[in-house]
């Protein structure tokens, strides 16, 4: 059976799909939506002011982006989607793949240009311009990033992902992990030390998959540790299983982060660290799902100003 591609809504397509459905909604989802609009109207107004800036050299007057909403709200707009994995063809669903699929070349072509001016197209760029260049970077950095979550997030409710159950060494895990954040690292300063028992054992799970957890948690450690702190990776033997670590004597977490880790679109903002570094909160909600594909499961604790810890136990072969 050949099966008919879903068509791909141009911006345009979809800022007037989100207008009408903010129409018949309630009002958190309709705010939400509002956002979602407010970011596709940006991602145009920049791609716009790039198109003009290479073929005129005449910019349009800058976009005005409107204030967020209220962090709380995300949380009901990912929480439909989550509900939604029941059907997946469910209409939010849809709407968020063709989301992805509209602002993918957009963002791609805006990131292009802007890196073209600023290696000399249209001739030598002022301060002013490469800040401004910069920022454009930036934001089509996070938009990427929500984009790549997003269509995880997709690929998980139908089934999509693939995982590849298989015994390695745990200490490889650790390695390869701190070879992919090393260079990353380097600039806090922070102080790594590597952890394991004389006998290494043997895990059973997706290796790929439990490197992107591993990485992710310990970029979270890296980036929510003040500079020049300390951050240890571990693998522990727990006889059935395989414990994987990362400490840090960070930030750490309040009794309300405890509570919330782990939900989508949730980040500790009441933190000023968390603050400095952008993000999605959809990274350790993503973790939490492949992990349990694998009967993994994610754990963490922690104290306010004294660090925190963040594991997963992975089976041990029999």
């Amino acid at each position: 059976m050949v099966k008919t591609p879903r068509p791909t809504l141009s911006v345009g397509q979809a800022l007037e799909t989100l207008t009408h459905m903010q129409d018949d909604l309630p009002p958190p989802m309709a705010d939400q939506l509002a956002e979602i609009a407010a970011v596709l109207q940006t991602v145009s107004a920049e791609n716009a002011y790039l198109n003009t800036l290479l073929l005129e050299g005449e910019p349009p007057p800058a976009a005005v982006t409107p204030p967020p909403s209220p962090p709380g709200e995300r949380r009901t707009l990912t929480g439909l989607l989550r509900d939604s994995a029941a059907d997946p063809n469910a209409p939010l669903t849809e709407l968020f793949a063709g989301l992805n699929d509209a602002l993918r070349p957009p963002l791609i072509a805006i990131r292009g240009r802007a890196d073209l001016v600023r290696a000399g197209l249209l001739g030598q760029i002022s301060a002013e311009q490469d800040l401004w260049l910069e920022a454009i970077e930036s934001n089509t950095s996070r938009a990427f990033a929500v984009l790549d979550a997003l269509q995880e997030m997709i690929a998980l409710q139908r089934g999509q992902v693939r995982i590849d159950l298989m015994n390695f060494i745990s200490t490889d895990l650790l390695t390869e992990a701190w070879e992919r954040v090393r260079d990353k690292i380097r600039p806090y300063g922070h102080e790594i030390s590597v952890q394991a028992p004389e006998a290494v054992p043997l895990a059973q799970g997706d290796f790929y998959h439990s490197l992107i957890v591993l990485t992710d948690l310990l970029d979270n450690a890296m980036r929510y540790t003040p500079p020049n702190g300390q951050i240890r990776m571990s693998v522990d033997n727990l006889g059935t299983h395989v414990l994987f670590s990362v400490t840090d004597n960070g930030i750490g977490l309040t009794p309300d982060d405890l509570k919330n880790v782990g939900r989508p679109f949730w980040r500790g903002d009441h933190e000023k660290l968390v603050r400095q570094h952008p993000g999605t909160g959809l990274r350790l909600y993503i973790d939490k799902q492949i992990l349990a594909l694998q009967g993994g499961e994610l754990i963490f604790s922690g104290e306010p100003g004294l660090g925190s810890t963040f594991s997963f136990a992975l089976r041990a072969p029999e």
